[in-house]
């Protein structure tokens, strides 16, 4: 009973300390009343006062709503754009990979030897083995000293054969070399890489009949690669040294840093040591 009484005598309590908050608050509600409900002219100016606070207030928490959700649709757009990047670079790389692949079909097509191809799966750009590594091997048919091309020409060799991948050495590595021949004007040459200059044509005399522009193929008599395939264009050709022979750059047909897939001219290699290659 005495615990009865005391818990109803906590809310009179709580009253009783509060009973001037509660006498103002109920005074400045009734006060309102009495202001919104008067038609005097000064009680009239009063509630015109409130009624523009509180429009203004209203508009005030409008505008700030109206920032968040503009805020919140800005950033649904920027998802949305990050998502239509990204899903249009796919498309495009897609729409890229198809046109790559359909070329090197038709190169396959039109090839006379037999093609294998070949995805590169890791390169090694050291200075001198600059080298990839390929997705076939022994268990495909591929062997060691076997040419390796793309629809734009040579590409390089098979230096080593394992069971399901295989080493090619590129056409830019220091050890590399092929046999070749100026297509329009038959001289012969042979192509090589210096980290200076890049691929040249070596071991054409003086007075050759070699000029800027011209076609640079793989030649007849090359140990290694089938004749006619391309390696590059004559970009300079100068005397200065004083050797027998001219000095001559060649800007390479087939972009190896920029290489995905590759083709493996499948034919039986020779038994002997390549002439073409020094390694």
């Amino acid at each position: 009973m005495a615990l009865r009484e005391k818990l109803l005598d906590k809310p009179n309590e709580f009253l009783v300390s509060r009973r001037d908050y509660f006498t103002l608050i109920l005074a400045i509600v009734v006060s309102l009343i009495f202001i919104f409900n008067s038609d005097q002219p000064q009680i009239e100016a009063v509630r015109s006062w409130f009624v523009e606070q509180a429009a203004a207030l209203q508009q005030r928490i409008s505008w700030y709503r109206g920032l968040i959700a503009l805020s919140e649709e800005s950033a649904r757009l920027r998802e949305r754009a990050t998502e239509l990047m990204l899903e249009n670079g796919t498309l495009r790389e897609a729409l890229l990979e198809n046109h790559r692949l359909r070329r090197l079909l038709e190169f396959r097509a039109r090839a006379p030897q037999r093609l294998l191809s070949a995805r590169i799966i890791a390169k090694l750009e050291q200075a001198v083995n600059r080298e990839m590594e390929l997705d076939v091997g022994r268990r495909h048919g591929v062997q060691r000293n076997m040419p390796v091309v793309t629809p734009a020409g040579l590409a390089g060799k098979i230096l080593a054969v394992r069971e399901t991948t295989s080493t090619m050495q590129i056409i830019e590595n220091l050890n590399f070399k092929a046999s070749a021949r100026v297509l329009r004007s038959r001289e012969f040459g042979i192509v090589e890489f210096q980290e200076s200059t890049g691929l040249i044509l070596t071991s054409v005399g003086k007075n050759s009949d070699v000029t800027p522009g011209d076609v640079v193929v793989t030649s007849e008599i090359s140990s290694l690669f089938p004749q006619g395939i391309r390696i590059g264009v004559v970009n300079t050709v100068t005397d200065d040294n004083p050797s027998l022979f001219r000095d001559i750059t060649l800007n390479p047909d087939v972009e190896v840093s920029q290489l995905e897939e590759v083709f493996v001219v499948i034919s039986t290699p020779p038994t002997g040591a390549p002439a073409d290659s020094t390694n």
